[in-house]
């Protein structure tokens, strides 16, 4: 991601952002919001924004964060 947004920087193009739905968009967030009990963390499904509905089985859930996120992906600029 990085890398990209030096060669968007020298084309004069956007930054690209991740949204927070999608798990790098999220890690991306919780590691540069400042907080006092910070704790390094590996991906996981437990920090994503909740979805609107509850869905109690967990496979479910998961495939519906995972649809969202690839929602936001194509809907990104």
């Amino acid at each position: 991601m990085y890398g990209l947004n030096i060669v968007n920087r020298m084309k004069k193009k956007e930054k690209l952002i991740f949204p927070k739905e999608t798990m790098i968009g999220c890690l991306a967030d919780y590691i540069s919001t400042e907080n006092e009990n910070f704790q390094p963390m590996n991906a996981n499904f437990g920090i994503l924004p909740q979805l609107d509905e509850k869905i109690r089985d967990k496979k479910l859930r998961y495939e519906q964060l995972a649809n969202r996120a690839l929602e936001c992906l194509k809907n990104m600029k």
